[in-house]
């Protein structure tokens, strides 16, 4: 998060262009009106403009102002956290995304770690469900094991930008997990699913890698998405 006045700033400028205040391809009122808007001089607004600039939400133009950039489109992965962060809820249409994305990656990374795992790496993935097992009643540490355990498959894989995506989605991928383990009877059955896959990592089967991956994806999707029906909901609100 942004800190000081520029950051204060920053803030509520993202937010109500977030909330449509300020219209994707609108400029963005000059700089002495935001100032008296938010409270602040207009070096602090300047900041700003520039954080959001560098934070995809607004794009400068010389001599004719700065624009709201169309930040679903053209934003980032930092964009993206940004926003869903502001509404505090992962929409139905970013958490299928989401979803797609991890069965399409970590299935073949699961396959790929098959024929290069290690006794350490197995020593690693043991205890890291070891850990998992002690917490079934905490989400927040389940989510944490999680997180760990997947990064570690994908690292093993060795493809290097499969790695670099999933690290850069860890604010969504947390939020998804804390959701995804306070639902009833998922936390024993992703545990039971992990170990599946981690045995035949050991086995060095990368066809039953890639199966046991899968089902570990579509157990957690399966999961969410009774949750969300249950609860009438259009995605996971963030706590």
């Amino acid at each position: 998060m942004k800190s000081g006045l520029p950051g204060k700033i920053f803030n509520a400028i993202r937010n109500d262009i977030i909330r449509n205040a300020y219209p994707v391809g609108s400029r963005l009122p000059p700089e002495r009106d935001l100032a008296l808007k938010y409270g602040a001089n207009r070096f602090a607004v300047r900041e700003a403009i520039a954080m959001l600039v560098q934070s995809g939400f607004a794009v400068t133009h010389p001599q004719s102002g700065t624009y709201v950039r169309d930040f679903n489109r053209e934003g980032s992965v930092e964009t993206l956290v940004q926003v869903l962060r502001a509404n505090k809820t992962i929409d139905r249409q970013t958490l299928e995304s989401l979803l797609k994305f991890r069965f399409v990656t970590e299935t073949e990374a699961a396959g790929e770690a098959a024929l290069r795992v290690a006794p350490d790496d197995i020593g690693y993935l043991e205890a890291n469900l070891e850990k998992k097992k002690r917490h079934l009643a905490d989400a927040k540490v389940l989510a944490e094991c999680d997180y760990d355990f997947h990064r570690a498959i994908i690292t093993l894989s060795g493809d290097i930008i499969s790695r670099l995506v999933f690290q850069s989605f860890k604010p969504v991928y947390f939020f998804f997990a804390e959701f995804y383990y306070s639902i009833s009877g998922a936390p024993e059955a992703s545990l039971r699913l992990n170990l599946k896959l981690l045995n035949a990592l050991k086995k060095k089967d990368a066809a039953a890698s890639r199966t046991a991956m899968g089902d570990v994806l579509k157990l957690a999707e399966k999961k969410v998405y009774e949750a969300i029906k249950t609860a009438n909901a259009s995605g996971i609100r963030l706590s």
